[in-house]
Parts: C-alpha cells; structure tokens; sequence
C-alpha cells in the first residue's frame, strides 16, 4: 500500500499558514475608519468618499523591491524590506501630487516561517502608518516547489488620491525651470543585483567601513520616502514635475515627466555622491556610465520648480533635514535628460 498524500506531506501546512495569517491580522486590523471590515474577508471595503476634494482623482501603483528582497532575507532584515517596499511604491503615488490612501501587499514563499511574515506585515503596516495611509489587506501564497525554501517575493499595491487641478505630472514644466535634488540615504532599492555580485566576489566587503558603518549596513538601509517631505508644496505655483529616482538613475526617471519639446541639463559636477557609491565604483571598477543608469548616485527625488520657487522649495526640504540642492535646468529640446561635466568622486 502507498503511504497517504496530504497537502500538508506535500509541502503546506494550512494549520501553520492560518496561525500566521491570525498573527498577522494583529498589524493589519489598525481600526483605521477608512476600512470597513477586517482581515479575512474576501476583499476589503474601502471608504470612497475624499472629504477636501473637489475632483478626486485615484491614483494606483504595483511595485516590488528589486532582488534587495534577497539581501534582507538572507541577513534577517524582513522588517527593513518592509518599509522599502512601502516607502518606494508611496514615493510612485505621491510624485503626482497624491495622498497615499490604501495599500495591499502579496507575499509569495516556498514554505512560511511565522516570525519572518509576522515581522514583515508588521514593518508594513507601520511604515504606512508613518505615512498617513493604511494596510488594509494582501494575500499570502505558500507554494512549495514553485519558489525555493527561504525565498520570499514581496509585491504591493497602493492606492492614493489627488485633486484633478493640482496633479503634478510634468506638464506645467518651462524652460528655464530648476531641477533640483532631494538627497537618497543610499542605495535605496536600486542595484542590487550588481551589488550581491561584488558581495560574491569578495565576501569581506560587507564588514568594510564606509562613513562608521558596515558596508552591508549602508547598503541594506531602508528606501527613504519623500511625501511628509513635500506634500505641502502640493498645488504650489511653483511647483512643476517630481521624479522618484529608481533604477535608470536620473536619465531615466526625470524624462518621464518632460514635455515633449524639453530636456533637462543635468551638471554632474553638482551632484552630491555619498561614499557608498564611491565604494561600489572602486570595488567593481565600473564605469561612470553604468553607476549612473543603475543608481540613484545620492539623488532620490527630482523637483522641478519654476525659478523663482527654486530657494523656498529647498529651503523646505532642508527644513526637514533632508539635503537639496540644485543640480540643473530644463532647456529647449526632445524630451531627454542631458549629462553635462563630470561626477566629482
């Protein structure tokens, strides 16, 4: 006779998920007003009235946090991979001049370890608290034998509102505007693939220093997020196009806002580089022009404010101890962001 087959045998214990998931409804259960009903159920109900709103608008993003999910795993970082998936995906809502409302994760593994997923939702949760919005929900997958044990992959999905006169999508943009830049605490999460190769390459580089700290502590910082930095300047005059700069560096984000008839003139020489990247550059001798497509290079957020906003748009910013400074102006041309100079390393 066989030996008997269940789902459990065959690699899912739902007794073992369900413990979890009522562990976890802990952190998603925030009595937030906003939700109308609680883990569990088949959906969420979600308030869709926007008292100060005129015209709202929803805006809708899905994002994950790049193989820097790897990392944190591997080093027993889950609630740090949980503010940067939080945080980047509310810097994607609010760079168009949105409030994040509502966010909703997913979470795939091959076998669930309670404490990891428990500490993970519990990250999130806070981390959105911080922001002013809501975990109100997501789905927990165990699939054996589709992902490999220890492996976790993180998605999310945010929800944000935003007056239809006051969306900042780039088309107010002029010639002649100030492109200026919020200072990153890193790497963000952004590049990483390149990183665990240098990691595999010379395992002590995690314990080199740069600035005091281990070079796996720099590197493994959560992704900082802008919106209590800048939703005041909302709907300012001022106030022309925001980029959240991700993977593709400046080149590749701060285009998507240009009008069609304009570039942005980036001057390398004014860009602020953190020593981190320094240290990535030296380590993998790479190119200028591959550190520049793949990180941020100390830039995490672009604004683009009109000239004579330029001062009190980053004195702001400053005021929130965040760095900022300007690093270029929009010119006439094709859509495209233009390097000019050098990096100073």
């Amino acid at each position: 006779m066989t030996d008997s087959l269940s789902y459990a045998r065959a690699g899912v214990d739902i007794d073992i998920t369900d413990a979890a998931k009522r562990e976890m409804a802990k952190s998603v259960d925030s009595g937030d007003p906003r939700v109308f009903n609680r883990l569990g159920a088949f959906a969420s109900l979600l308030q869709g009235e926007f008292p100060g709103y005129d015209h709202p608008i929803l805006v809708m993003k899905t994002d994950e946090p790049g193989s820097k999910q790897k990392l944190a795993f591997e080093l027993n970082k889950a609630a740090s991979i949980g503010y940067d998936l939080v945080n980047h995906i509310v810097n994607d809502v609010m760079v168009m001049g949105a409030q994040p409302l509502y966010l909703q994760d997913c979470i795939v593994c091959g076998t669930i370890d309670k404490n990891v997923v428990t500490t993970l939702v519990a990250a999130m949760a806070e981390a959105c608290k911080e922001q002013g919005c809501v975990l109100c929900g997501g789905e927990t997958s165990v699939q054996p034998g589709v992902v490999v044990e220890g492996v976790y992959i993180l998605t999310a999905t945010a929800v944000g509102v935003a007056e239809k006169d006051k969306i900042i999508d780039g088309s107010a943009i002029k010639e002649g505007d100030v492109v200026v830049a919020a200072a990153s605490n890193g790497l963000h999460t952004n590049g990483y693939t390149l990183v665990r190769k240098l990691l595999e390459k010379n395992p002590d580089l995690g314990t080199q220093k740069v600035d005091g700290e281990n070079f796996i502590d720099v590197i493994m910082r959560p992704h900082k997020c802008y919106y209590k930095l800048v939703c005041d300047l909302f709907g300012s005059d001022g106030l022309h196009g925001l980029a959240h700069i991700t993977g593709g560096g400046i080149q590749d984000n701060l285009n998507r806002i240009l009008p069609k008839m304009f570039d942005a003139s980036i001057d390398l020489g004014l860009l602020q580089v953190p020593d981190i990247f320094r240290v990535i550059r030296g380590e993998g001798n790479v190119p200028d022009s591959d550190m520049l497509r793949t990180f941020n290079m100390g830039v995490g957020l672009t604004l683009v404010c009109s000239p004579e906003a330029a001062d009190s748009v980053i004195s702001h910013i400053k005021s929130k101890e965040c760095p900022a400074y300007p690093i270029g102006r929009i010119v006439k041309g094709n859509k495209m962001v233009s390097y000019q100079g050098s990096v100073n390393w």
